[in-house]
């Protein structure tokens, strides 16, 4: 896990910003506190930050045997250790046999098909010195990020890149916004790829790799593509299949020089692989957060759960004066507005992890790859709805309309006469068409406006093609859209804010083969979700755990900003310079329905806008000197 910064120039003469590449290099220096390094030549400048954790004395940037390919890789390649079998055998000799310099080799080899082989989490970069090509790749899940740019100026047309945007332009830096992008951060709760929030930044979406040519073109292409193939029926091979691969998995996830540690929440998901990593590692250690308020912490269930399995569990309490008081700190590292508010206490967790361990291991995806959110689990009414006849849904929405916003009876109609293309966009779907145009100045829509799903609507026609259940349909568009923008986003930025490795077991091409095949049944049965995964881990786990409904880290947000943090709500709301992006009159009316109890404003309504207005004061306005408060090095 590192921090890669470079710039490329994209014309004959046209020098890189050597500079530029320096400073970018240390704005992600918390990415990789252990070494950097350079290297430049007529057209590319590159800088690296390297956290250590395999191989710990092998340095990047790394050169290939021949001298022709110069490589840097954010992330682990799990399968290496053959991958570099399968070099010796061809003769390539290798000095470390570190991930890079297989890396490098590999694609000295295979070219452009290197990605084909690979199987873990990183976004990469491999210069070509003689064709004066530069190949950069981003993982299938999206696990790490690769953000570029293109720009021009005394130096010539260039291509910046980095594994952070901030990188690109950080606090002070920023001078325009993007209004599309802003309008879909209001109903996704994050702004999907490939897009940023900060023109003309933008972010290498998952599964693409980008090919940049000193004198020709800059293009993007996708190598991979998610794909759910759902068995008719159940199969009784199905739990064990699961098995096999989330033990493999784990034991790859396990490769690593340096203490490894994981999240435990009160979950199945992360308690499944504490179970599979303890077979290996008895003394491993884990690490959970939660808040004094009842409901709101899973500290004691995963105390349970540790000691059931014989490992150690370290928990962390985090109070409402210190959430507030780190929250302009976790927003600068999200890069981007992120109104999840699940990252603050994983901030925490990570930071309270890094001072035992430097790799942690994590549950994300397991909800998107077996089937595990509750909305996957349609009612009967919503199912029926999509057979019945034009007049009979319309008087269904005529009876809706006539209750009060946010009911429950209400939104249960609404999904019913609703398709499903045009109700769910994943898993936050905040502020809709009408909603979001209202909490925008007028400068900030354009007509026609922009939907957010234009961003959906590709994905729900591969659905289409593929014949795809509901459940499976959705499955596809959390997999390209919830997963990569908003879990793996803060779960990548909160971790390496402190220097923490943080691996995924579920989000790996064996374990997305055998889940990619499971019916509908054993995703949503019994009442239940994630019922074939249940079945697969219940012999290693209590059965409190194994029947144990996910929390997730929750956070009493809705009580604070009806309570204590109103007023600081209100305060950032009203001082944060957003006037030409944002109608403040309008944002203030949603925190006063809120706290008045309006059914149809919930607190993610007015987190949205919090995030959104303490962003811009630290990026836009520099309320915020990331430097002079030490977050980060100039």
């Amino acid at each position: 896990m590192c921090g890669v910064a470079g710039c490329l120039g994209l014309a004959d003469g046209a020098l890189p910003d050597t500079e530029w590449v320096r400073r970018a290099t240390m704005r992600q220096a918390h990415r990789g506190p252990d070494d950097d390094g350079y290297y430049t030549d007529p057209d590319l400048a590159l800088g690296f930050r390297r956290l250590a954790v395999i191989e710990l004395g092998a340095r990047q940037p790394v050169q290939s045997a021949d001298g022709r390919y110069v490589a840097a890789i954010d992330g682990e390649i799990y399968n290496f250790g053959e991958l570099a079998s399968r070099l010796r055998v061809r003769g390539v000799p290798l000095r470390t046999g570190s991930v890079a310099e297989v890396l490098v080799e590999m694609y000295a080899w295979l070219g452009r098909d290197v990605v084909r082989q690979l199987r873990g989490m990183y976004a990469f970069v491999v210069w070509d010195r003689r064709d004066r090509e530069l190949f950069c790749a981003r993982d299938p899940f999206g696990i790490k990020p690769f953000f570029y740019m293109l720009s021009s100026g005394a130096h010539g047309p260039q291509l910046r890149f980095a594994s952070e945007r901030k990188a690109l332009a950080g606090p002070g830096e920023v001078s325009s916004l993007d209004p599309d992008a802003l309008r879909r951060y209001l109903s996704f709760q994050y702004v999907p790829a490939p897009a940023t929030l900060t023109p003309p930044a933008r972010s290498l979406p998952p599964g693409h790799v980008l090919i940049a040519r000193v004198g020709g073109s800059v293009d993007v292409f996708r190598y991979w593509r998610a794909e759910f193939k759902p068995a008719r029926s159940p199969s009784a091979e199905a739990p064990e299949k699961i098995l096999d691969a989330l033990r493999d998995s784990v034991g790859a996830h396990l490769r690593t020089d340096v203490p490894l540690g994981a999240f435990l929440s009160g979950g199945i998901d992360s308690a499944a692989l504490c179970a599979l990593a303890a077979e290996v590692r008895p003394d491993l250690m884990t690490f959970t957060v939660g808040f004094e308020r009842e409901g709101y912490s899973e500290i004691e269930y995963a105390a349970e759960t540790a000691t059931a399995l014989g490992i150690k569990s370290v928990p962390y309490v985090v109070t409402p004066a210190e959430f507030a008081s780190c929250l302009p700190r976790i927003i600068w590292h999200l890069d981007d507005p992120l109104a999840d508010a699940s990252a603050i206490p994983l901030w925490f967790a990570a930071r309270e992890a890094r001072r035992h361990v430097k790799v942690v291991l994590s549950g994300e995806g397991a909800d998107e790859l077996f089937g595990g959110y509750r909305m996957y689990y349609q009612r009967l009414a919503v199912r029926t709805g999509k057979v019945l006849p034009g007049w009979t849904r319309g008087l269904i929405g005529q009876a809706a309309a006539t209750m009060s916003a946010g009911s429950k009876l209400a939104g249960l109609l609404d999904r019913t006469i609703t398709p499903l293309h045009r109700r769910y966009i994943g898993n936050a779907y905040i502020y809709r068409g009408r909603q979001a145009r209202e909490l925008l100045r007028a400068s900030s829509n354009r007509t026609p406006p922009p939907s957010e799903f234009d961003v959906t609507d590709p994905v729900y026609r591969q659905a289409a093609d593929a014949n795809l259940d509901d459940v499976a349909t959705m499955q596809l568009v959390d997999v390209n859209t919830w997963l990569p923008g908003d879990i793996l986003a803060k779960a990548d930025r909160v971790s390496m804010a402190h220097g923490l490795e943080l691996r995924t077991p579920y989000l790996d091409r064996e374990v997305m083969a055998v889940a990619a095949r499971l019916a509908r049944v054993e995703k949503t049965a019994a009442g239940t979700t994630k019922f074939a995964l249940r079945e697969a881990v219940s012999s290693l786990l209590p059965q409190a755990v194994d029947e144990r409904a996910k929390l997730g880290f929750p956070v009493p947000l809705g009580h604070w900003l009806a309570d204590g943090m109103y007023g600081y709500a209100e305060q950032i709301i009203r001082t944060a310079q957003t006037g030409q992006w944002l109608d403040q009159r309008a944002a203030l009316d949603v925190l006063r329905r809120f706290r008045a109890g309006d059914p149809g404003i919930t607190w993610r309504h007015v987190w949205l806008l919090v995030v959104f207005s303490l962003w811009h004061q630290i990026y836009v306005e520099r309320a915020y000197d990331p430097v002079a408060l030490g977050w980060t090095y100039q």
